[in-house]
């Protein structure tokens, strides 16, 4: 993502390897490059087909194809149970979830994560432990809470 990116940049941190291309389309690890080249897609090919639909549907949601309004919200709300009841449902996914997370590991891989399980358990922690945020962030989160003049 390129919060990520921006991130890493004022860090002063390196992109992993094979992530962005610089504004000639040369690889790069300097996210200062990266922010005026581009971020690659994850999984190649079909990776690139998925962001492409994502991006298409994108537009239904008021995102621009030009790069100043290149962002937008889309929500997409599903009913299961009007294609069958909704235990049915749940227990179908959880079924595939144990599946995908009983696949053998590669060496030094201690679990699969779904998406957002990591997202939740640092929520949890966040609440029990607290929250550490960059210095830049918190100054900029200060400033906009003082009172206007």
């Amino acid at each position: 993502m390129m919060t990520e990116v921006m991130l890493r940049e004022r860090l002063g941190e390196l992109l992993p390897e094979g992530v962005a291309i610089g504004p000639g389309g040369e690889p790069t690890r300097d996210p200062a490059l990266a922010r005026r080249g581009a971020l690659l897609p994850f999984g190649g090919y079909k990776g690139f087909g998925l962001a492409l639909m994502i991006q298409a549907l994108g537009l239904l949601a008021g995102s621009g194809s030009e790069q100043e309004s290149d962002s937008g919200y889309l929500f997409i709300a599903f009913r299961p149970d009007l294609v069958g009841t909704a235990d049915v449902f749940n227990r179908r996914v959880t079924q595939l979830i144990k599946r995908i997370k009983a696949t053998p590991r590669q060496p030094g891989i201690n679990e699969i994560r779904i998406p957002s399980e990591r997202a939740f358990r640092s929520r949890e922690r966040a609440i029990r432990d607290g929250l550490k945020i960059d210095r830049l962030v918190f100054d900029a989160l200060v400033a906009l809470r003082a009172p206007p003049g």
